[in-house]
């Protein structure tokens, strides 16, 4: 086999670019359990045979799911499957497997609990810290919101502003890039996000305009608790609607 370039242009690495097809692929039969923790990962020869790529390719993608921790190499011992909690689900690769593959929800309930945790406290903080000028911003967006309300994808556009907007005003920047990292993945699934009807949206919008008014009474208790009941609200509606219910 002829050997790689190291570089392709002043671009990243060639086995780097190479090796994500390679890499989406195992986090998909780790995740999925085809390559069970605890279990050792396929030979270098076999993984070149299976992938139809170079040894450095292979090494390249090793590496990367050590970096994503769902596997270890150790020199003489190859590679092993690590187990379940030790993997970076706020990895988009290893998030988006973990939504697909969990049949209990169990990862959907978890990212839901995060939401509150970290959306309340942030709604804590903007209720203090939003401007006049961001309070009429959000305004704007729940007005756009609510000339919505028929049209379920544009909503749903628009929701992520509403949220994004308190988010921004809170100030807390790690807490919202954290937010920002989970959520696309949940919404992406049908699981987390099955069709909105009139009523869906109806009590979607009324958690808004709940939340939207603790703010403009600088209520950073009752903003809270509005912020939580619309979140976990939406989430226990979602849940009944989940496609395997049979409903």
């Amino acid at each position: 086999m002829s050997a790689e370039p190291a570089t392709d242009g002043p671009g990243p690495r060639r086995p780097a670019r190479l090796a994500i097809p390679v890499v989406a692929a195992l986090v998909d039969q780790i995740v999925g359990g085809a390559l069970a923790p605890g279990s050792s990962l396929p030979p270098e020869a076999g993984l070149c045979a299976s992938f139809g790529v170079s040894r450095t390719v292979v090494r390249e993608a090793i590496k990367v799911l050590e970096q994503k921790g769902l596997a270890r190499a150790r020199q003489g011992q190859g590679t092993t499957i690590t187990q379940p909690d030790e993997w970076n689900v706020l990895d988009p690769v290893v998030l988006e497997a973990t939504i697909r593959h969990d049949d209990t929800m169990r990862i959907l309930d978890d990212l839901v609990e995060v939401r509150v945790a970290l959306e309340c406290d942030m709604v804590r903080a903007a209720a203090q810290r939003m401007t006049g000028a961001e309070l009429d911003e959000l305004a704007v967006i729940l007005d756009e919101l609510d000339a919505q309300r028929r049209h379920p994808e544009r909503y749903q556009e628009t929701d992520t502003r509403f949220h994004d907007c308190i988010m921004r005003g809170s100030g807390n920047r790690l807490a919202r890039s954290i937010i920002r990292v989970i959520h696309p993945y949940a919404r992406a699934s049908s699981r987390y996000n099955p069709p909105a009807d009139d009523e869906d949206i109806r009590q979607s919008h009324l958690g808004h305009v709940a939340v939207y008014e603790q703010l403009r009474r600088r209520d950073p208790e009752a903003a809270a608790q509005a912020m939580a009941e619309h979140i976990l609200g939406t989430w226990t509606m979602r849940k009944q609607k989940r496609p395997d219910r049979g409903a």
